[in-house]
């Protein structure tokens, strides 16, 4: 199906990141390169009456539509009181037909990103606008199949990103246990010499 077919997209909210606030201010910049929040150099707003339109809830989807990291899909997964910015496009998915979290691997796959390539405005900042991404083609199998796919990325998303329960907890591990018979087998007793 045609994202545009299934989804509804917003602008974000226009106004100066500050280093207090509220709400925190999500901008580009705070998505990183898989799709999460980046906790380092968050900058916020105060809430107003209007600014409180861009409220961002559990799950949200935001795009980013301009320049070098246009494309890149935020699943927004706080409770935090988050306001999304102007160069942000959120994604809101009819999901009755396609869950959120579905699409946020989706966004992240290799057939997303060679139609992204193909759709973005070429020129000095490029642009990944509604009309651009409203033509991405996905896949949708039934949501009791997608549930099943999301189950298993988001589990392999754990083994290798998750610090306490994932690879690297493993590799730490692993170091530890290298360490330990390094150790045991270098250390030699001293022979006695005689006399």
């Amino acid at each position: 199906m045609k994202l545009g077919d299934i989804a509804k997209f917003t602008y974000g909210y226009t106004d100066k990141a500050k280093d207090f606030g509220n709400a925190r201010f999500i901008r580009i910049t705070d998505i990183t390169e898989d799709g999460c929040l980046n906790s380092q150099g968050a900058k916020y707003i105060n809430l107003t009456a209007d600014s409180k339109k861009y409220l961002l809830n559990y799950g949200d989807l935001l795009l980013a539509r301009t320049g070098a990291t246009y494309g890149k899909t935020l699943y927004f997964s706080s409770d935090i009181p988050a306001v999304y910015a102007s160069f942000l496009i959120k994604i809101t998915l009819d999901n009755n037909i396609i869950s959120n979290r579905f699409y946020w691997h989706f966004s992240k796959s290799r057939l997303y990103w060679e139609q992204a390539e193909k759709l973005v405005s070429q020129g000095g900042q490029q642009q990944f606008n509604t009309n651009a991404v409203s033509r991405v083609n996905i896949p949708v199998p039934p949501l009791e199949v997608q549930q099943r796919i999301v189950d298993i990325l988001d589990r392999f998303d754990t083994l290798c990103n998750d610090i306490s329960s994932g690879l690297p907890a493993e590799i730490e591990m692993r170091q530890k246990q290298y360490e330990y018979y390094r150790d045991k087998l270098l250390t030699f007793k001293e022979l006695k010499k005689e006399a």
